[in-house]
């Protein structure tokens, strides 16, 4: 029926628009904010777990979003070569989203970052800044800072576990000093991640003349690289008594010290979606309600990716 085909084609190009902004991405900032938030909450006297959303955490959670959303868009646009020659994200290597659709896109979606802090207080507006900041000169030249090792690991374990901790405590009260230590905890932790994500894009990042963590220090050095920084931020984690800076990176360790061992691309891939998916869980044991857009994303993702591209992500496959 061609009527049905044609509704096919456009919830797939309705979607496209969404998953472009990389939802799957995305959830790690949500779980360092709500972890920030509920540090907070502990820090103030109040009972956990965050068992109920005030609007401000609601207004800073959307604000943060956006911003992340159209960090991963502009990455996107800024490596659109780059993606083509490593087979993935294929919405503006296949055309499927023009450059010039990306560019709105991205252009309103970080309005409504701003537009969503408004209310809040001049703390979070600062750190929504701060977020942007990082995310444009992540991808963006002159600093393209994912593009030159070591500046990819930092921007990235500041932005995802520094910054979105902090955010999510000025979303719910004023800020304290407590949360800088826990919050470098998770830069680390994200930092390592990040290490060992360069190891599965190294061959593309050299063709394209970046200098990523594993295309100065090949794949070996950074995933050894991703050992050491993981390996720091549970100790770090034990040491401040934070169950996720302990527990996020003591999950993972066995399957990166596997990846690391095997040098197997699958093998590298689990390790890194199982350290994302252990920061999530013991996160959700102080925001039970962040397993639930956790479980949302997954399973859409999953049901998108397999009937758009017939891959298993998250999972086996790389989008």
């Amino acid at each position: 029926m061609p009527g049905a085909e044609g509704l096919k084609r456009s919830l797939f190009r309705s979607l496209d628009f969404i998953f472009i902004l990389r939802p799957t991405v995305v959830v790690g900032m949500w779980v360092f904010f709500f972890a920030g938030a509920a540090l907070a909450v502990r820090a103030s006297g109040g009972s956990l777990p965050l068992l109920a959303s005030s609007r401000g955490l609601l207004l800073g959670f959307g604000a943060m979003t956006a911003a992340l959303g159209g960090g991963c868009l502009l990455n996107q646009i800024s490596d659109v070569e780059t993606d083509r020659v490593n087979e993935k994200l294929f919405f503006l290597p296949r055309g499927l989203i023009s450059m010039r659709a990306a560019w709105v896109e991205l252009a309103v979606v970080w309005v409504l970052a701003a537009a969503l802090a408004a209310p809040l207080s001049p703390a979070f507006r600062v750190v929504l800044a701060a977020s942007l900041f990082l995310n444009v000169t992540y991808s963006a030249p002159p600093v393209r800072a994912k593009s030159s090792c070591p500046w990819d690991m930092v921007w990235n374990g500041l932005g995802f576990g520094l910054v979105s901790a902090v955010a999510g405590w000025a979303s719910v009260a004023p800020l304290s000093p407590a949360i800088i230590p826990l919050g470098l905890t998770y830069t680390l932790a994200v930092a390592g991640v990040t290490a060992s994500t360069t190891v599965l894009d190294v061959e593309g990042d050299r063709a394209e003349g970046l200098k990523t963590t594993a295309a100065v220090l090949g794949a070996s050095g950074a995933s050894a690289l991703t050992l050491v920084l993981v390996g720091a931020a549970g100790i770090m984690g034990a040491v401040l008594r934070d169950p996720l800076g302990f527990f996020g990176p003591v999950l993972a360790l066995p399957l990166l010290v596997r990846a690391h061992v095997t040098r197997d691309r699958t093998h590298r891939i689990a390790a890194n979606q199982v350290m994302v998916a252990a920061f999530a869980v013991v996160a959700s044991i102080r925001a039970p309600y962040l397993l639930l857009l956790l479980a949302f994303v997954y399973f859409g993702s999953r049901a998108y990716y397999r009937a758009r591209f017939g891959l298993s992500y998250p999972g086996a496959g790389t989008p």
